[in-house]
Parts: structure tokens; C-alpha cells; sequence
């Protein structure tokens, strides 16, 4: 609870009335604050107090949503046309992760109380495209034994972000099935384990919101250490083929994918405390946690159309062309 009055609750005895659902703030004087509260509306009372700028964030998201899936769409229609057959599935699934963020983003920011399921959505198909990522890898090089048997230099390297500092002693070894094995394991949890969590995590914002941030600093560790894994298989797995096949531009394709869960995990906690900090009003219907969501899927929107106008420029390899 963030009460902003001039001064701090160890300086002024100041209590709560729980009569409505709207949470009130009295201070000693009898002077009433109005509380940021967390409580999220409901679309009829979103709508009844919708202000000017929240109206023009939500044309703005959908505009910038549009273009993303106008970008997708002449993407898709290259590499249908231009890809060789067996990377076509893949690539356009990779690709489809930005207009579905913005679509996600269109909705959150319409429907405030859908914001966590949409989040969720956004997070898990992020973790099923990196598995995708690994699968369309091993096709670039003609599968696991393919690769094993293109190279006999010790290309296989644990030493890699974000777990490089734990393990300083793993030295380079040769590619073998067992390692690559390891490395699908890392990349393959990540779906499953995020999945679970953000699931229970889901009944929970349903069944107890009041209580949901409190509980789910229960579930950080272990979203964070999945995380961790996954992101370390992903650059095992990108820094071993890259320097072989420089051609399809890997690193790249990487970068703008794991892009995403940066900007989705890192972007709310810059946003909020700016926000938090810079907010002088927010009664109700717009609290504090509604701007903060409205402000962070507009930063969101416009982020996956200049990464999906970069992908544009990466997918465009291999082409048949290419390889004619």
C-alpha cells in the first residue's frame, strides 16, 4: 500500500476503512488520501472513467498492433515462398511471436483485469518458440549427427552467459550426442516448467488476487532459475553453430528472440517504478498498477514492430535462391 502524503507511516498514524471495496487512506487530521490501490476494475468501470491519455495509449497500442501483424504477414508470405520447405513451418512460428505479443497487449490494456492471463500466454509462447529455435537449428545442419560429423574441433563450450561466472573450469570439447542431449534438456524444461508455474500462478490471481503479490515471490526463484537454464542452453547451443554456419545468421535471430522476454520480464520493473514515482493521481478506476500496464504494453507494442521489422531482414536467409 503506497499512501502519498507528506510524510511516511512510522511519522503519522494513519489507518484503513474497509467498508467498500475502494480502499480510503484518513490520516490523524481527519484529511483523506486518496490509496493507489491494486484492485482492478472491471471493463464497465474502466470504461466510465477512462481518461484522454489511457484512450489515446489504447489507439496508439492498436495502431502499432496492426503494423506488427502487416509486417508478420508480408514476413510469412517470403518465406512460404523463398525458404527451402523443411525451415518454412518453423520460421513463420518464430516470426508469429511479435504480432501476438501486440495482440496480447491490445487486450491487456482493453480488459485490465485479463493483464496476468495475457501475460501468461505471451511468456509461454515464448518458451515453446525457443525449443522451436533448438529444432530449427538442428534442421540448419542437417540434424545432430550432421553436425557431430562436420566438425571435429572443440567447438562444444559450457563457458557461456548467464552461468559463464559458476563454471570458470569447463574447458572446449568435441560435439557429442550426449551433449547435445544435455543442451535439448536445458531448452526443452523451459516450456514445461514455465507452463506449470504460470498456470498455478493463474488460479491463484483468480481465486486470491488479494494475496497474489505476496505469493508469488514464492514462484520467483523458481521461474528465475528455469529461466536461467533455458537461456544458458539457448546460447550453448547458438555459440557452438554459428561461427560453422555464418551464413544463416544465427546470433541475430537469437538476439531478437530472447529480446522478448527481456523486454517482457526486465521493461515492467523500470516502468513501475517510474511510474510509482511519477504519479500524483490515480482514484480509481485508473490506479496505479492500470497506468503502469497501459504505459508498459505501449513501450511493448512499439518494441515488437522494430523487432519484427529486424527478423524481416534475418529470415530472409536461408533462401532457395541462396542455395540454388
Amino acid at each position: 500500500m503506497n499512501a502519498s502524503s507528506g510524510t511516511s507511516a512510522m511519522e503519522s498514524d494513519i489507518f484503513a476503512d474497509y467498508s467498500s471495496e475502494n480502499m480510503t487512506i484518513v490520516s490523524e487530521d481527519g484529511e483523506l488520501v486518496i490509496d493507489c490501490i491494486n484492485r482492478l476494475p472491471t471493463v464497465q468501470e474502466y470504461l466510465d472513467g477512462i481518461t484522454i491519455p489511457i484512450a489515446l495509449i489504447i489507439a496508439a497500442t492498436v495502431a502499432l498492433s496492426i503494423a506488427t501483424i502487416s509486417i508478420f504477414f508480408k514476413n510469412a508470405y517470403h518465406i512460404l515462398h523463398r525458404a527451402p520447405k523443411q525451415f518454412k513451418t518453423k520460421s513463420v512460428l518464430l516470426l508469429a511471436i511479435y504480432p501476438l505479443v501486440t495482440l496480447f497487449s491490445v487486450v491487456s490494456i482493453s480488459v485490465p483485469k485479463s493483464f496476468f492471463l495475457c501475460d501468461t500466454v505471451m511468456h509461454i509462447y515464448f518458451m515453446i518458440c525457443a525449443y522451436i529455435l533448438f529444432s530449427l537449428c538442428m534442421q540448419y545442419v542437417d540434424g545432430e549427427d550432421a553436425l557431430i560429423k562436420s566438425t571435429d574441433s572443440h567447438t562444444f563450450s559450457m563457458r557461456t552467459p548467464p552461468l559463464c561466472c559458476c563454471i570458470p573450469l569447463f574447458k572446449r570439447t568435441p560435439i557429442t550426442k550426449n551433449r547435445l542431449l544435455f543442451v535439448r534438456g536445458l531448452i526443452m524444461q523451459l516450456p514445461i516448467v514455465q507452463s506449470a508455474l504460470f498456470l498455478a500462478l493463474n488460479v491463484v490471481f483468480v481465486e486470491d488476487y488479494s494475496n497474489f503479490n505476496r505469493i508469488i515471490l514464492y514462484f520467483v526463484p523458481l521461474i528465475v532459475a528455469s529461466i536461467l537454464l533455458g537461456v544458458w542452453g539457448l546460447n550453448i547451443l547458438v555459440r557452438m553453430i554459428a561461427p560453422l554456419y555464418s551464413d544463416l545468421k544465427l546470433m541475430g535471430k537469437y538476439f531478437v528472440l530472447q529480446a522478448v522476454l527481456i523486454l517482457c520480464r526486465i521493461q515492467p520493473l523500470v516502468i513501475a517504478a517510474i511510474v510509482s514515482g511519477a504519479a500524483s493521481d490515480c482514484s480509481f478506476p485508473m490506479t496505479q498498477q492500470v497506468q503502469k500496464n497501459a504505459i508498459f504494453q505501449l513501450c511493448l507494442c512499439f518494441e515488437m514492430m522494430i523487432l519484427s521489422c529486424w527478423a524481416t531482414q534475418l529470415y530472409k536467409t536461408p533462401s532457395i535462391a541462396a542455395q540454388g
